[in-house]
């Protein structure tokens, strides 16, 4: 009985100290007291006290986190968590740079806990978490919040699926090289809402098309530089081939077709051009071939890709380089491939006139106009040879 009364007593000894030593300002002191009282809740009001007088909000935290453990249960304890949780998301959200996620969904839980349901949902929304978010508003009673977050989940949900049905339609474009239709939804897209992935598709696409006039080919497996174009120029600068040499002019020579047949012409150029030494005037018929000098410096020959089609596609050298000329649509029949533009963008288009069948690639039979890319082998029947073929290394002068 003594025993009880004793240490009844010293509790109210300890109890009274810790109350003098907090009116002294010895808050440590008062808190060490209390829990010798056995007064947990006392203990953790102190704390709590002391935190509101600390400056860092770090320190408070650590602070309401060590009222927390001692006070475990009592209103205080409660309260203390409480202020935890809120400082840790205060600092959280007031810190630069980048969170782990997994910080994020620990201090949202501790938020959860505590009660403190729109707190939580915020953090939620920062940790990516939508599922989460949407059962603490509603936990909370947010119904115009949970309306509204509902709302966006569903955008969001919609804008994501017409997204992916986007990105799966360019692919399919792609397969069947329809790809400035692919780029034209892609683009449309992008005009309303950025997007990375869709964007990516687009580069991708873009870095694979070729742009004529100057393409490298491969037909019934024979390679060859084409240039592309009814009428083609060549010259020092700004021309379809480029002649490098100070004497030519800009646009110094033109290839086109005159009454169905090829001529090739000076264009009144200063230094002019010479056959057999005799300047030229005017258009001069290809017929069997000509050779050609430019301002005295560079050798040009044109003749007749194949000898028995005098008025077919012409093959022309300059400077040792050679490249073969449609002046015209270019057959690979029932094809006809083109250097078509659209605004600012060229492609090589291939046509196929109806009724006839359109190419095959990688087992898909493509559309009747198609923009070519590297890397495409057409068939003339599904998994038949292949006619044509854009080599995977074409060079970059190929495709300006």
């Amino acid at each position: 009985m003594f025993g009880f009364l004793d240490r009844f007593g010293g509790k109210k000894r300890k109890a009274a100290r810790a109350r003098k030593q907090e009116l002294s300002g010895d808050l440590d002191g008062a808190v060490q007291s209390y829990l010798d009282a056995e007064l947990p809740d006392e203990a953790a009001r102190t704390l709590l006290l002391k935190a509101d007088g600390e400056p860092d909000p770090k320190e408070r935290m650590v602070l309401c986190a060590q009222a927390a453990r001692v006070g475990p249960g009592s209103e205080h304890g409660r309260q203390a968590k409480q202020r935890q949780a809120m400082l840790a998301f205060d600092l959280i959200k007031t810190t630069q740079g980048a969170t782990m996620q997994g910080e994020l969904l620990r201090i949202a839980s501790d938020l959860e806990g505590v009660g403190r349901w729109e707190a939580a949902a915020e953090a939620y929304v920062l940790a990516g978490d939508t599922e989460a978010e949407i059962r603490v508003l509603k936990e909370a009673g947010a119904i115009e919040r949970l309306e509204e977050r509902l709302r966006q989940t569903s955008e969001k949900a919609r804008a994501e699926r017409d997204r992916t049905q986007l990105l799966r339609r360019m692919r399919d474009l792609d397969a069947i090289a329809e790809r400035r239709v692919a780029l034209k939804n892609a683009r449309e897209w992008l005009a309303r809402q950025p997007d990375e992935h869709v964007q990516l598709q687009v580069d991708q696409i873009l870095n694979r098309l070729i742009a004529g006039p100057i393409v490298t080919l491969q037909i019934d497996g024979e390679e060859a530089r084409y240039v592309l174009g009814s009428r083609i120029t060549i010259g020092r600068a700004g021309a379809d081939i480029q002649a490098h040499c100070s004497s030519v002019s800009r646009q110094h020579l033109r290839l086109e077709r005159k009454a169905g047949q090829p001529q090739i012409e000076d264009l009144d150029t200063r230094n002019g051009s010479t056959l057999a030494g005799a300047r030229i005037r005017g258009a001069l018929p290809i017929g069997q071939g000509v050779q050609l000098e430019l301002a005295g410096q560079v050798s040009v020959r044109a003749a007749p890709a194949k000898a028995d089609e005098p008025n077919g596609p012409v093959a022309l050298e300059v400077a040792g380089q050679r490249y073969i000329l449609p002046l015209g649509p270019l057959a690979i029949d029932p094809w006809r491939l083109v250097d078509a533009h659209d605004g600012d963008e060229r492609f090589v288009v291939l046509r196929t006139p109806e009724p006839c069948e359109p190419p095959h690639m990688a087992g898909y039979r493509l559309a009747y106009e198609i923009e070519l890319c590297r890397g495409d082998r057409l068939c003339a029947r599904r998994g038949g040879p292949v006619v044509l073929a854009v080599p995977d290394n074409q060079a970059a002068s190929d495709r300006r």
